[in-house]
């Protein structure tokens, strides 16, 4: 695919891959504040890291002992060739990238079954954000000179934020468009991403529920997403391929929730903003032209 820098940041798979597949119905009521929705996304604020929230008994943080199975790999690590990279420095209290890659290498190894071995690495590290309050080392991985997988790590403890897939282009036309029939009945994915989470251990325990979230695409390649739910309160998202049911990307508790969190806050700020003009709106008669105003969120 062809990538920019507004597409290329972590932003792109941490938290906007969540926001194109938030969710059918939550789109249909949305309507025309998805305008706002990218726009509040294009200020996003770097804000100090902060654990109080979200770390807690459910938090993972790097383990020492290596997955069964799993042999390391030499692969290259370099720095991801954007200046939103280049103008972020980690702190005395971040881990390595080295040691984050490994991170990472052993969670491509574990879900897609795919070893690093001789592949590069390209690492960017992350501040803190609104939506993100704990600093990220994002990676994206290229496999014979193809960016291939993607994922995030925090910084600071080495729990995995997110492993994916980097966008497939697939070599057969299909449609992308949203299909009414899986809408009324998503069961199929539904029961495949169960599996699946409770094979990697999605929500580090027990899955208590999986529901439907929503359908999308990522370049032709049509997508659905379901969230999974632990008994332990974890809820990380979970995207699949609607052609050929291919896992695609996971994004786990511990950024996945805080968006949910920061997104639910931003929506109700939204509506109190809305509620404010219509107060204030002067009466429209049957003959009035409606007038559009732009909404400005702190």
């Amino acid at each position: 695919m062809a990538a920019n820098g507004s597409e290329r940041n972590g932003v792109k798979k941490t938290i906007l891959t969540a926001t194109v597949v938030i969710g059918a119905s939550t789109l249909l009521s949305m309507g025309i504040l998805q305008g706002a929705t990218a726009a509040e996304f294009n200020k996003t604020k770097t804000i100090p890291t902060s654990y109080t929230s979200y770390v807690g008994d459910g938090s993972q943080t790097v383990q020492n002992s290596l997955p069964e199975g799993y042999k390391p790999a030499n692969y290259t690590i370099g720095a991801i060739d954007l200046d939103y990279y280049r103008n972020q420095t980690p702190m005395s209290k971040d881990m390595d990238k080295e040691d984050a890659a490994e991170i990472g290498a052993q969670a491509i190894w574990r879900v897609f079954d795919a070893n690093l071995e001789g592949q590069v690495v390209e690492m960017g590290y992350q501040q803190a954000t609104d939506s993100q309050p704990r600093s990220t080392w994002y990676a994206e991985v290229l496999i014979n000179g193809e960016r291939s997988y993607y994922f995030s790590v925090d910084s600071v403890t080495g729990e995995l934020f997110s492993v994916g897939r980097w966008d497939r282009t697939l070599e057969v036309n299909v449609s992308v468009a949203f299909d009414p029939a899986l809408d009324k009945n998503p069961q199929e994915f539904v029961t495949l991403a169960k599996e699946l989470a409770e094979k990697h251990n999605v929500v580090h325990g027990a899955v208590k529920l999986v529901e439907y979230n929503g359908q999308g695409y990522s370049n032709n390649d049509p997508t659905i997403s379901v969230d999974i739910t632990g008994e332990n309160g974890e809820i990380a998202l979970m995207t699949f391929s609607r052609y050929d049911k291919e896992l695609l990307g996971i994004s786990y508790s511990a950024s996945y929730k805080p968006y949910l969190e920061h997104h639910e806050k931003y929506l109700k700020e939204l509506q109190e903003k809305v509620k404010e003009l219509e107060k204030s709106a002067p009466p429209v008669g049957e003959n009035d032209v409606p007038i559009l105003r732009t909404i400005e969120l702190d």
